[in-house]
C-alpha cells in the first residue's frame, strides 16, 4: 500500500438529481480517515452520516468505516476472484480504497458513489481508469459496436453541451466505425472538459472488455496524457475542517 491513498464520496441529491462531492477517505498503512468536504457545506439538504454527525471535524479509525466497509465485496465470495479481474486490479492493488474507487461502491439503497480523481504527478503525466456508464440505454446498433470494441481501440471523448440532464456530461464516441457507445461517469466529466480544453492532453482508449461482467463493469475506458500546469477546480474537494 502506498503511504496514503484518497478516494472522494458523491453523493446524489434525491430531488435535483445532480451531485455533490461530500466526503474524502484517506486510506494510510495503519489507519483511515473521513474528512466532509466543502461540497457537503454547499449541498441543499445534505444530512451528515451516522456516527460522523459534525461536518467540520475529522475522523480516524484503524478500521474501515462502516459507510465504507459495507460496500465492498467480501473476499470470502465465490465471485471474488472474477470481480477483481473485472476491476483491473491485482490482489497486491485491491485495498479497499482502490476497490471502492474503482468499482464505485455503490449499493441500491442510497446515492452515494465513490471515486478517485484524475491525478497529474510531478512530470504533467496523469492515467486514469474508468468504467463506461450508460450501456444499458444503447440502442441496438450502438449495442453491437460495444460488442465489437477491442482492448487497445481508440476512443474519442466528445462535450454534450446539449444534455438537458447534465450540462458538463461527455460522451464516449467509438472510432472506426464511429459511434456514441456510452457517457463518462458523471463525477470525472468536469475534469475531462478541463484537459479537452487544451489540445493533444488527453488519448483515451478501451483498457478491457469482460463479457463475463455485470453492464457496470463491461468496458473499462483509460485516458491518459500529458497535462502541464492544469489545475483542476478544488473548491468542491476542499477539506472542511
Amino acid at each position: 500500500m502506498t503511504e496514503h491513498n484518497t478516494v472522494y464520496l458523491a453523493w446524489q441529491a434525491p430531488e435535483a438529481r445532480d451531485w455533490h462531492v461530500v466526503g474524502a477517505l484517506i486510506e494510510h498503512s495503519d489507519k483511515y480517515v473521513f474528512h466532509y468536504t466543502q461540497g457537503a457545506i454547499r449541498a441543499d439538504n445534505f444530512v451528515p452520516f451516522s456516527g460522523m454527525e459534525d461536518l467540520r471535524k475529522s475522523y480516524i479509525s484503524r478500521e474501515l468505516f462502516p459507510l465504507f466497509q459495507n460496500r465492498l465485496l467480501s473476499h470470502r465470495r465465490p465471485e471474488y476472484p472474477s470481480f477483481l479481474k473485472w476491476l483491473g486490479l491485482s490482489t497486491a492493488e485491491a485495498t479497499p480504497a482502490n476497490i471502492l474507487a474503482r468499482s464505485g461502491g455503490t449499493r441500491g439503497t442510497d446515492q452515494l458513489q465513490v471515486f478517485k480523481r484524475v491525478e497529474i504527478d510531478s512530470t504533467g503525466h496523469y492515467k486514469h481508469f474508468f468504467f463506461l456508464h450508460g450501456l444499458g440505454y444503447l440502442s441496438s446498433s450502438a449495442q453491437e459496436r460495444v460488442d465489437s470494441l477491442t482492448s487497445g481501440e481508440e476512443l474519442a471523448l466528445c462535450l454534450d453541451n446539449q444534455n438537458s440532464h447534465d450540462s458538463s456530461a461527455v460522451i464516449v464516441r467509438a472510432k472506426n466505425p464511429a459511434e456514441i457507445i456510452g457517457y463518462c461517469p458523471r463525477y470525472l466529466s468536469k475534469d475531462v472538459r478541463k484537459l479537452l480544453e487544451k489540445p493533444n492532453v488527453l488519448r483515451a482508449s478501451i483498457e478491457s472488455i469482460s463479457a463475463d461482467a455485470p453492464k457496470n463493469y463491461r468496458v473499462m475506458c483509460k485516458i491518459e496524457g500529458n497535462a502541464h500546469n492544469l489545475v483542476f477546480d478544488q473548491e468542491d474537494y476542499m477539506f472542511t475542517d
